[in-house]
């Protein structure tokens, strides 16, 4: 968020604490202030919102996130840690949503000073995917240089196996429905020539029939 207010010429604000160096521009001042808490909004996690949705200056909201986020507490290190390892990739999420999550997570650990190394992070990305994926973790895990992942590494794995997997999914789905024409297909031509098989027999009949 540092960053970001950074790049939007915004972050001088709190760097000030809040204090505007120059009353002759108090409006511009407060203009500046709003746009600041609007930017910082954007950002703010709907769990801690309510918290701080009364706030009316930029630094002092500033001041309230910190201690929400960056408390460094054995119980909010528990927590997200507890989330991290819990974590798991839900059925119709897509790899760039999860690992954007499980970045989130990490960033968050690294704001209450819990850095975790590449190779744990590798490990927990790995942990979280489901039984499906587990013929990639294992290949992963196996051709990991000195028995160490790399997160790039088993990044560009999931964004692959993916691709890979929706891929064989619509190669399934076209097959599926190629066999389901090919079946109706069938079902309409034995329908008409059993109607023109009935269509015969009665022709015959008829004619075999005695005048009266």
């Amino acid at each position: 968020m540092e960053d970001f207010l950074s790049c939007k010429d915004l972050f001088y604000l709190i760097e000030m604490k809040g204090i505007n160096p120059d009353p002759a521009k108090s409006t511009q001042w407060k203009k500046i202030n709003r746009k600041t808490i609007g930017q910082i909004r954007q950002w703010i996690d709907h769990s801690v919102f309510h918290h701080v949705a009364r706030e009316t200056d930029a630094y002092a909201l500033w001041k309230k996130l910190e201690d929400l986020y960056q408390a460094k507490t054995a119980r909010n290190k528990a927590l997200l840690m507890r989330r991290l390892v819990n974590m798991k990739l839900k059925s119709g999420s897509s790899v760039a949503e999860h690992t954007s999550q499980f970045q989130s997570l990490v960033n968050q650990l690294s704001c209450v000073e819990m850095s975790l190394g590449d190779e744990m992070q590798s490990l927990l990305l790995l942990s979280s995917l489901p039984d499906s994926w587990e013929t990639l973790v294992v290949t992963l895990s196996n051709s990991a240089p000195n028995g160490k992942l790399i997160m790039s590494v088993v990044k560009d794995a999931l964004f692959n196996e993916e691709a890979r997997k929706d891929m064989s999914t619509d190669e399934t789905h076209a097959i599926v429905m190629e066999n389901r024409g090919r079946s109706q297909g069938k079902q309409q031509r034995n329908s008409r020539e059993k109607w023109q098989s009935r269509g015969k027999s009665r022709g015959r009949s008829s004619n075999g029939r005695k005048p009266s």
